[in-house]
């Protein structure tokens, strides 16, 4: 009987442990889903430099042109190696004016991936100095495999710059979204 116990009582635990953690993940994606909503009730000017100091703080450098509130970052490599694809991402980041006189701030994640190719044309086994040399210096094909290219909203940068932005704000959201997934 105690071993029953035991177990059902870890069972319980285990169980309650996963629902909070099912909750944080519903609270988490429902701040996301919100932010990329919200509207901020400055003007595009006072909140530029703060998407400005977020971009900054993730190392990355940008392109833009001053005063029309559209940024574009440098590609940055962000996955991949030698022997796998490489991904490489870029941010896209918009200051929208509203017609009810707020802003919003909409961030689209530019992703391309790129493999690289190679084929052998020798069968391994080179016999002289001569085989040697051609297997060294170009007896082999390459290239590359098509660009794979994806953009999708990003709503977590969204979330990061509410949260820089309008701290208020983002605690309500907070507050809703515990509200709403306890």
């Amino acid at each position: 009987m105690h071993r029953f116990t035991r177990t059902a009582g870890l069972c319980l635990a285990i169980a309650t442990l996963a629902l909070a953690g099912c909750s944080n993940t519903f609270r988490h994606n429902y701040m996301r889903d919100q932010a990329s909503h919200h509207v901020y009730r400055k003007e595009l000017v006072e909140i530029w430099p703060a998407v400005h100091q977020e971009l900054k703080e993730r190392g990355l450098s940008w392109r833009e042109n001053p005063g029309v509130f559209v940024l574009e970052t440098e590609w940055r490599e962000s996955g991949g190696g030698t022997l796998g694809p490489t991904t490489s991402s870029r941010f896209l980041v918009e200051g929208l004016r509203l017609a009810n006189g707020g802003v919003s701030l909409r961030v689209t994640r530019l992703d391309r991936t790129s493999q690289s190719i190679g084929v052998g044309y020798t069968d391994g086994v080179v016999r002289n100095s001569r085989e040697r040399a051609a297997a060294a210096n170009g007896s082999t094909a390459s290239g590359s495999l098509p660009t794979e290219n994806r953009s999708s909203r990003d709503t977590e940068l969204e979330l990061a710059l509410l949260q820089r932005i309008d701290p208020e704000g983002a605690a309500k959201l907070e507050a809703d979204a515990k509200s709403a997934h306890p």
